[in-house]
């Protein structure tokens, strides 16, 4: 019951103010000089246009008169007119302000403006004020004349000196919270950063200086504040920020899409937004403000066009997208509606408008840097889950990798126990063999039985040497062991297997030499020589051993091979790979595999080739 009764008495309370305030009814209109031509004597005789509240004329430029009219009290009235009452024009960022008003039949002037000193200060900072002298009898007339290169929007309010008080202590305090926010958050920004070095932070931190910049060029805070500015025109300053808040807004939706690949289209157009933004500066600085504003906004209205269409093309998945898209929209929507706001056209989106004026200190950045901040940090998340994934998947591959090594180890293992167990018996076998044929105790078709079986067991020999030699290679280190081997002595020794040597055209370089571990080395050679030797279809095999480029040595076999028989490239260093046409033949496939394995332990590179019908094998050896 105490709180309604209380809300009474403050209703009846605002009812009274409104009541008070109603006695001094004015009505106001306007005529507009394009070309500065008019005096106040020919401007009284213009049609003047009415129009109630705020007069809107957006981005135009010369002279603006408007006509105030006291009317008479109102009959019945209890309380007079004070002898004076207080003019208050609005906004601060207004160049230069004339009031007229007659005064026993002789029209005086006061001056006021943001570019001009006021002789006699009426209101305290941060409002221009007029003394408007009243009488109880008849109408009262004044004319002000309103000049500024900003967006012409006027706001005019008569009131008593009180009244006029309690306003500028108010606005004072709403410019002073507006800028004190606005720094904290700049400072904020720039704490961040030292903590998070991210692009987007240093955008906003030139975003919000903008920001800084615009309230204090729009307050007047910079001639009464700092006195070294007083010689910088506001109005320059007031739109060099505007265009620098749009610039960085646009900035740090580019950056915000560009983490997820866009198109290049949206480059450009971003490029060139960004382009537009820099001429604006460039109007602002050399006096034009007025086109450049007019600019701005159309860049304004552009850029959430160019941004929505922009998080459409990314070709990765863009997370938040539906929020970057939203608050575009939004932002379009504010721009759409201040639209005949800026432009002068009095409708019922008025109360939507006054988010777009250009005086409005709301403007200070906060719902930006909250959703920078967002971002910031949702970025930092997802750096941190990412290297913990990655972190994890290096800790599976090393699980993974001990395991094969340990499966590895246990093959070799085996391999070694097999081979050692396998070689035992064979030479029992070949022992026995060798001891038969010596007595000669075969003969006839049990001679041709035992010469099988004889090659049966050197086939089968010479296959767990490979494969033992296979498992050799993989232990083995070569790295340390290289050695200095002339070509030509490597060659004879390889020769010397080989009872045809009529087969074989060399091509050796005099005095070039090998830089390898021997053993691997001979591994190599004897194996890609014997592969020729098994598979050349006209028994030619074509052997050069030179210089490489590089610091190499080149070591290069060919021969030629039936077109049915030429081998699987992508296959042709898998282990136990046999041609189809081979497969009767005696063999395990595993002697390209030992040459590719020898080759990746010396750092040697081996290449294919098919040439016409040859086949050419390429190693180089490094020096």
């Amino acid at each position: 019951m105490k709180r309604l009764l209380c809300l009474l008495l403050l209703l009846l309370f605002q009812l009274s103010l409104q009541a008070g305030q109603d006695r001094y009814e004015i009505e106001t209109a306007y005529f507009h000089d394009g070309q500065h031509k008019h005096t106040l004597a020919s401007a009284q005789a213009q049609a003047f246009k009415p129009y109630r509240g705020q007069l809107r004329l957006g981005f135009t430029e010369g002279e603006t008169w408007i006509r105030i009219r006291l009317k008479d009290p109102q009959a019945g009235a209890s309380t007079e007119r004070p002898s004076s009452l207080t003019f208050r024009v609005e906004p601060y960022s207004l160049d230069r302000l004339a009031f007229y008003q007659e005064d026993a039949g002789k029209w005086t002037q006061q001056l006021a403006g943001e570019l001009q000193l006021q002789k006699k200060k009426i209101c305290i900072e941060l409002q221009h004020c007029f003394e408007f002298s009243t009488s109880n009898t008849g109408d009262q007339f004044a004319y002000l004349k309103v000049e500024t290169t900003a967006v012409r929007i006027v706001r005019t309010e008569l009131m008593t000196a009180d009244d006029a008080l309690q306003s500028s202590i108010a606005a004072i305090k709403s410019v002073n919270s507006a800028l004190n926010l606005s720094i904290a958050l700049l400072v904020l920004s720039v704490i961040f950063f030292f903590f998070e070095r991210s692009r987007l932070l240093v955008a906003f931190c030139g975003f919000q200086t903008a920001v800084v910049l615009s309230i204090c060029a729009f307050a007047g805070v910079f001639p009464h504040g700092w006195a070294f500015m007083s010689a910088v025109q506001p109005n320059t300053v007031a739109g060099f920020a505007l265009v620098m808040r749009l610039a960085m807004t646009v900035l740090m939706a580019w950056i915000v899409v560009s983490a997820y690949k866009p198109s290049q289209t949206y480059v450009k157009w971003v490029v060139a937004v960004l382009l537009v933004c820099g001429f604006n500066l460039l109007l602002v600085l050399t006096g034009y403000e007025t086109e450049a504003g007019l600019l701005n906004y159309c860049v304004g209205f552009i850029s959430p066009f160019i941004q929505i269409w922009g998080a459409r093309t990314v070709s990765e998945p863009m997370p938040g997208r539906w929020i970057f898209r939203t608050g575009w929209l939004i932002y379009l929507l504010i721009i759409v509606l201040g639209f005949p706001y800026n432009l002068g056209t009095p409708d019922w989106r008025d109360q939507f408008n006054f988010a777009q004026s250009s005086g409005d200190l709301r403007f200070n950045g906060i719902f930006i840097g909250m959703v920078v901040f967002w971002l910031v940090l949702s970025e930092k998340s997802s750096r941190n889950l990412r290297k913990m994934q990655e972190l994890q998947a290096l800790q599976i591959q090393a699980a993974e990798s001990k395991v094969h090594e340990e499966g590895l180890k246990e093959r070799r293992e085996l391999i070694d126990m097999l081979t050692h167990e396998l070689k035992t018996p064979l030479s029992t076998i070949k022992f026995a063999m060798a001891s038969i044929k010596r007595t000669a105790l075969v003969q006839g078709e049990s001679a041709e039985r035992v010469q099988n079986i004889d090659a049966s067991v050197n086939r089968m020999d010479a296959m767990i040497e490979h494969v033992a030699m296979s498992n050799k290679i993989e232990r083995t280190d070569a790295h340390g062991l290289e050695e200095t081997v002339l070509a030509l002595e490597l060659m004879n020794v390889v020769m010397q297997e080989y009872r045809e040597p009529e087969r074989f055209e060399l091509d050796i370089q005099e005095g070039v030499v090998f830089r390898a571990a021997p053993h691997f080395l001979a591994l190599i050679i004897e194996n890609l020589v014997s592969n020729a030797v098994k598979y050349a279809a006209d028994d030619k095999i074509r052997i050069s051993i030179h210089d490489g480029p590089e610091n190499m040595t080149c070591f290069r076999i060919s021969n030629r091979v039936a077109a049915e028989n030429h081998p699987d490239e992508a296959r042709l260093f898998e282990r136990y790979y046999r041609h189809p046409s081979f497969q009767s033949s005696p063999g395990m496939g595993i002697g390209l595999s030992l040459v590719n394995s020898a080759a990746q332990k010396m750092g040697a590179q081996v290449r294919y080739q098919k040439i016409d019908q040859d086949v050419v094998f390429e190693v180089r050896f490094p020096r």
